[in-house]
């Protein structure tokens, strides 16, 4: 039977590294198959469902939704880059706050505001977006090790390692992962802009051919600033051109106040980013692009009076509520649902072109949420679990999010991977296969630390760039603790070395998401991923190790 489940393990590993099969479909499907084997019981096979550190994950997604959502990532990566100049300056202002932003809250959606942002910088200051991207994405995979919460993979190893009767704590991982990470920053810093450069960059500018009538709400944050100040006078995307107050036109030059609104030239992507920016305090509504139907005439006014919507945007020169409505010519509208749109006569097509605007006043409730789950954790006052769960029930309860955003925060696919990779960890362990393993470990070591330690930071290096780093937790934390207690070494210090590398995921651009959301953006090949990845890896290997070695060194 051991056999049969090395076979099994080994062909779903396979399957996983190609690519051409959904991760979860093949985790699914080797669960399936040990199931009527009998090489586990369903009880070992499903525990991912009911296991800490999945749970914990879920719970995480949430309340890094709802940090998201008051705009506050928007509003830091957008003053860090602030007057920057080269692609070297907007990685000095990054790397270390975009850093502890990670180590508390989930990596993908800090990348998600990092696409735009360095888009920005290069239509308008000529600075490549490959080069910033790819460094402050791998900055981010290895800052999320250094606390429990920052990544899921540490999350899954504390869940499996509680059942062995180790007890992982929120810094627990931070004596191996910060050195680590901060040798990894320094290669960065210095490599990556010069790795990465492609020479001069040429920008073709986009017509501002967009009106864009954005009110300032009495929630703004914006309120007494000038928008140039604030960033959002002039972009590649949009242009203010009047504020209008009280019927009055007045210079962009003048503070803003309640009630103004504010008249942009943009492009159609403009729209979009002008609407995601928190700083007008608009309402908690979603865009949709729109258009009308066939027999439709008036004005964008007699659209606004056939439904509770909002027009804010049309390719249009004159005020929109003198815009000529045009059939099948697409205007920018922000409602509740899509229910009032489809009560409106008017139109007969929309798509969601945005999500729903940040809300900058839920900031402080937010990070307070954030706050108390990781004190809590890290105080040992509750279960880190319960902690995360109670968190994401806050961000309900208080008003940062909807019932239905909440729900749409949980990434169903990663949770059920995290599962999955958790029946896979079991597999390897019921079939005696973990033993087998071990035993590998044993003859390669002999022993010694030294190889003890080198084999598995090789062996987790390997297998999360060929794998997930969900499955090469799930496999190699039962392993790791058997070996710890055979040395005589610190059990913690062992499976903080397995968490740091598998954060390593630099070879492989489909071992992690945020390596696939910065693939287009940055116009990154495999090629170049490996290339980059070298030098990166192998220091932080060595960092890894030589850190490990130190630390059990002293502790025995």
């Amino acid at each position: 039977m051991m056999v049969v489940a090395g076979v099994l393990v080994v062909m779903t590993l396979v399957v996983m590294a190609s690519g051409r099969v959904p991760p979860v479909l093949a985790l699914g499907c080797c669960l399936a198959i040990a199931g009527l084997l009998r090489i586990a019981s369903p009880e070992e096979l499903f525990s991912g469902l009911s296991n800490s550190g999945v749970i914990t994950v879920a719970g995480m997604l949430v309340i890094a939704k709802g940090v998201v959502r008051t705009g506050l990532v928007a509003r830091v990566t957008w003053r860090l880059l602030s007057g920057v100049t080269t692609a070297g300056h907007a990685l000095r202002r990054l790397i270390v706050p975009i850093g502890v932003m990670s180590s508390l809250i989930n990596t993908t959606p800090i990348v998600a505001m990092l696409v735009p942002a360095t888009r920005e910088l290069e239509q308008s200051r000529r600075i490549p977006a490959r080069e910033v991207l790819l460094p402050i994405t791998h900055a981010t995979t290895l800052a999320g090790s250094v606390t429990l919460i920052g990544t899921s993979s540490n999350l899954l190893i504390a869940g499996i390692a509680a059942t062995a009767g180790v007890h992982i704590a929120m810094i627990s991982f931070a004596p191996v992962a910060l050195p680590v990470a901060l040798a990894g920053w320094v290669v960065l810093l210095v490599a990556g802009p010069r790795m990465l450069s492609t020479g001069a960059i040429s920008t073709q500018a986009r017509p501002r051919d967009w009106r864009v009538e954005i009110p300032v709400s009495a929630h703004a944050n914006a309120i007494g600033r000038t928008a140039s100040a604030l960033g959002v006078e002039q972009t590649q995307e949009f242009l203010l051109e009047a504020i209008w107050r009280r019927g009055r036109e007045l210079p962009v030059s003048e503070p803003m106040t309640e009630g103004d609104t504010l008249v942009y030239a943009a492009t159609e992507a403009g729209v979009v980013a002008l609407w995601a920016s928190p700083r007008f305090g608009q309402s908690p509504q979603k865009l949709y692009a729109a258009t009308a139907g066939p027999t439709v005439r008036g004005t964008l006014r007699d659209i606004e009076d056939d439904g509770d919507l909002e027009v804010i945007a049309a390719q249009s020169s004159v005020p929109l509520r003198d815009t000529p409505v045009i059939p099948g010519e697409p205007v920018y509208v922000t409602c509740d649902s899509s229910e009032q749109l489809r009560d409106n006569d008017s139109l007969t097509l929309w798509q969601d072109a945005a999500g729903r605007a940040p809300q900058p006043g839920k900031t402080y409730i937010a990070l307070a949420i954030l706050a108390g789950v990781i004190v809590a954790a890290s105080f040992n006052l509750v279960a880190v679990s319960l902690a995360a769960f109670a968190g994401a029930l806050l961000m309900v309860v208080l008003g940062v999010l909807t019932p239905r955003s909440a729900v749409r925060a949980l990434d169903w696919n990663v949770l059920f991977i995290l599962a999955g990779s958790i029946g896979l960890g079991a597999i390897v362990t019921s079939s005696g296969l973990a033993d087998e393993i071990a035993n590998v470990v044993r003859f390669l070591s002999a022993g010694n630390l030294v190889l003890v330690i080198a084999v598995f930071a090789l062996t987790t290096t390997i297998l999360t760039n060929v794998t997930t780093n969900a499955a090469a937790a799930s496999i190699l934390t039962p392993i790791a603790i058997s070996i710890a207690a055979e040395v005589g070494v610190d059990p913690v210090i062992v499976l903080a070395l397995v968490a740091t590398c598998i954060s390593f995921t630099f070879l492989n651009p489909f071992s992690h998401q945020s390596n696939l959301m910065v693939m287009r953006p940055g116009g990154y090949s495999s090629a170049e991923f490996v290339r980059f990845g070298i030098p990166l890896l192998l220091v932080a290997v060595i960092a890894a190790a030589a850190v490990t070695y130190l630390l059990l060194v002293w502790r025995t």
